[in-house]
């Protein structure tokens, strides 16, 4: 049986001197936070491995990212998810569960109708199936991309996920 291969993805944070991001890759996350320290859960863990992250800038991460073969808009889409996520922790524990909340719809008009059990395209991820009440098209997409989702079909938003 073949290894799956997880792609890295984009975590932003601030920084004094502006804001910063980091490359994380899922297997290198695992294996950072393993084994775990005496007295250590698995959030402490998890902090521990990320400031252990070198910090980029944004040119820097572009640069990175395109060497390891992502085209430019997929580029861009991890700078807008990780900036997304960030903005979603700083508003509160609450909101990834507000908004990941069957019958939630976003400012663009996407509803999420159902959590499925498939694994999202990104780490940690599920595919959630949304409804556009413009159109009615319903695709999936990984729960931390539904805050600012567009329709694939009249939005011209990205492809959905398999659901």
């Amino acid at each position: 049986m073949s290894k799956v291969v997880r792609p890295p993805f984009v975590v932003s944070v601030p920084a004094p001197d502006g804001e910063r991001f980091a490359i994380i890759r899922p297997d290198a996350m695992v294996a950072g936070m393993f084994p775990l320290k005496p007295a250590e859960g698995m959030i402490e863990a998890m902090q521990r491995f990320m400031l252990s992250a070198p910090l980029l800038t944004e040119d820097d991460l572009r640069a990175r990212l395109e060497e390891m073969g992502l085209a430019a808009d997929a580029v861009a889409d991890q700078i807008q998810r990780a900036r997304t996520m960030r903005q979603l922790h700083e508003s509160g524990p609450w909101s990834m569960t507000r908004i990941t909340a069957i019958g939630f719809r976003n400012r663009e008009g996407q509803e999420v109708v159902r959590k499925t059990d498939r694994e999202g395209s990104s780490p940690e991820q599920r595919v959630f199936v949304l409804r556009c009440s413009v159109c009615g098209h319903e695709y999936g997409c990984d729960g931390c991309d539904i805050f600012d989702r567009l329709c694939p079909t009249c939005q011209d938003g990205s492809p959905g996920l398999s659901t």
